[in-house]
């Protein structure tokens, strides 16, 4: 039987589960909890590593009363738990045989429950776990570069198991939406699922393989355009490479190259070398 390698997101269910359950009022109270689950990346008390949650969460007593509160209902109180267990109701098989990687915004409230999480499956049984964490967005500025981290600490990952064999699977329900959803288009290049479970489902769907490849005919021209210099003078390119202004805006439209009017230059994005260096071999 082959491994299987289950990659999830970690979004912050657990701590908005924890927050209004009745019964950890104590501790909720205790640590200011209320609005942990909904911080944004920038308020002070999420800022890793010395905002407020990520110092008050070494503390053994919070650790302590998440875990068990997790513990009590994993499914019920943890998206990516859920997420990850629903693999195995599709595709049954000893949760021995499964490696997980947790992708964790660098924020101290998802890094608390990456952690917890991780701990909970442990004593579920599952041995082979890593947590990793890629850059918190915090502008529309800041996305190109959380998609290059994404792609260098997730996506690569997900490609070299697959081409050890592993079954890949990708738990799309948890996190932060964009980058699930980047990564769900990124596993269908090796045809990996992506198991999916909405909040009103009573059960996982598993959202269909769509055949789809980097179409090398098309980028290869760029390809070979950028193989030395991130950026060259837009005049080269339609002087030198003979690219048109209309091919340039289709580039452009499709994300591969960004026009720098002020320098009179076209660059290609950074996450298209990141594709390449990934998918092309």
């Amino acid at each position: 039987m082959n491994r299987m390698f289950i990659v999830s997101a970690v979004g912050t269910s657990l701590l908005r589960n924890f927050v209004i359950d009745g019964k950890t009022y104590d501790v909720v109270d205790r640590y200011k909890m209320v609005e942990w689950d909904r911080l944004r990346v920038d308020d002070q008390r999420n800022i890793y590593p010395d905002g407020y949650i990520c110092q008050i969460s070494r503390e053994e007593s919070l650790r302590n009363s998440l875990k068990m509160f997790l513990s009590s209902n994993p499914r019920r109180y943890s998206a990516e738990i859920n997420g990850i267990e629903a693999v195995l109701d599709l595709y049954p098989q000893p949760r021995s045989n499964i490696e997980i990687l947790l992708y964790a915004s660098q924020t101290c409230n998802s890094i608390l429950c990456a952690e917890i999480i991780k701990d909970v499956l442990k004593g579920m049984g599952y041995t082979y776990i890593d947590v990793v964490l890629v850059k918190a967005l915090r502008s529309v500025d800041e996305f190109e570069e959380g998609v290059i981290e994404l792609l260098d600490k997730v996506v690569r990952n997900i490609v070299e198991k697959s081409r050890k064999g592993y079954k890949v699977i990708v738990s799309a329900t948890p996190g932060f939406k964009a980058e699930t959803a980047f990564l769900s288009i990124a596993s269908l290049l090796i045809e990996a699922p992506s198991i999916y479970i909405h909040e009103s489902f009573n059960k996982p769907i598993q959202l269909p393989i769509i055949p789809i490849k980097i179409d090398i005919d098309k980028i290869k021209k760029v390809i070979d355009i950028f193989k030395e210099d991130r950026c060259i003078d837009k005049g080269d390119a339609i002087a030198l490479y003979g690219l048109s202004e209309e091919v340039i805006e289709s580039y452009r439209f499709m994300g591969i190259v960004e026009e720098r009017r002020e320098k009179g230059a076209i660059c290609i994005r950074n996450w298209i070398q990141k594709i390449i260096e990934l998918y092309i071999k």
